[in-house]
């Protein structure tokens, strides 16, 4: 899954983790991200996965339902 984000945050413009978070945040069920940032810049980065929009086929990618990463 590592590679899927890292993949799909290339495919945005983002860093991977602001594909996790963004994933995590689209669930359809309540739940929030923890981060353990040790720096300001680490909570700024993360930040960035609030502007990511990540599309229900790019979701089921990541969550490995789909072979292949859909085209966005």
């Amino acid at each position: 899954r590592r590679d899927r984000a890292t993949e799909l945050a290339d495919v945005h413009g983002v860093e991977p983790i602001n594909i996790a978070l963004a994933y995590v945040l689209k669930q359809p069920f309540p739940c929030f991200p923890l981060i353990g940032p040790r720096q300001l810049s680490e909570t700024r980065s993360s930040l960035g996965a609030l502007s990511v929009d990540l599309s229900v086929d790019e979701r089921r990618w990541l969550n490995l339902e789909l072979p292949k990463r859909p085209a966005s």
